[in-house]
């Protein structure tokens, strides 16, 4: 089956709370890029989560449930894995990806919580079944790569209609006033990343210097070197539909076109 859509999407309170016109405008831009979704299930890879000291957790109980309040609202969010396409990715990349359940993987006890890069980005959703890659921050390019490949295998191996979400901020040192410190990197990260959506690869992200990565602390480098995996295998490009600073971090909106 064909990719339904492919986006990257930010996942900062700001998109919720919207305090200023920056943001006002990013969350208008998500609600038009995602309009007339129609996927039957939602691939979400979110860089926040659970984190495993080696492997890439996928998470595979029945149910998914979350709770994130923001200054301004209560967020709840439910839904149900889609375990076929779990089992196929699992499957697809191998022993290093490891299916998590919690306390048991199928039944009403079967829950894992969301997390707010997972909850609020799907805000702009309907209640289709979802799948939930979380924190892949390992260090070599080569299989976060190959991840991306094997995802885009997956999907293009399915008879339903598949949406894939990349949750990613960017740069999270552009502030002294920030909770993580300034870094000149920042700008330089965020610079870089706005050039590769600008052009439409990301060709070379997975090569970008890991000391700058570090000073810039983003989010993103991770899940953005598995979508560097994921256009190569699909023949897809990315493009920018919206960028901005947001005090501290940065916030970045794309989706994938052919």
């Amino acid at each position: 089956m064909v990719l339904e859509r492919l986006y990257v999407i930010p996942h900062g309170d700001e998109i919720i709370d919207v305090p200023n016109q920056e943001s006002r405008e990013l969350r208008d831009k998500i609600t038009e890029v995602t309009r007339g979704d129609s996927s039957d299930s939602i691939i979400v890879l979110t860089p926040h989560g659970m984190t495993l000291s080696s492997g890439i957790p996928i998470i595979n109980t029945e149910n998914l449930h979350g709770e994130y309040s923001t200054q301004t609202v209560r967020l709840v969010s439910d839904h149900k894995t889609n375990k076929e396409i779990v089992r196929n990715i699992a499957a697809e990349f191998g022993r290093e990806m490891v299916t998590v359940n919690f306390a048991t993987s199928s039944g009403p006890l079967s829950v894992f919580p969301e997390d707010f890069g997972t909850i609020i980005p799907l805000t702009f959703f309907g209640k289709q079944k979802i799948s939930i890659i979380s924190q892949a921050r390992i260090s070599d390019p080569e299989k976060l790569m190959r991840l991306g490949r094997n995802i885009w295998n997956t999907v293009n191996s399915m008879d339903i209609k598949i949406s894939v979400i990349f949750s990613a901020d960017q740069a999270h040192t552009h502030s002294k006033s920030g909770p993580y410190g300034y870094s000149e990197y920042a700008k330089i990260y965020e610079n870089k990343i706005k050039e590769y959506f600008e052009r439409g690869s990301l060709s070379g992200i997975e090569n970008m210097d890991q000391g700058m990565v570090v000073e810039a602390k983003p989010d993103s480098y991770w899940n953005m070197v598995i979508l560097n995996g994921f256009l190569k295998n699909s023949g897809m490009h990315i493009t920018l539909d919206y960028h901005y600073i947001q005090n501290y971090f940065g916030m970045m909106l794309a989706h994938g076109i052919q």
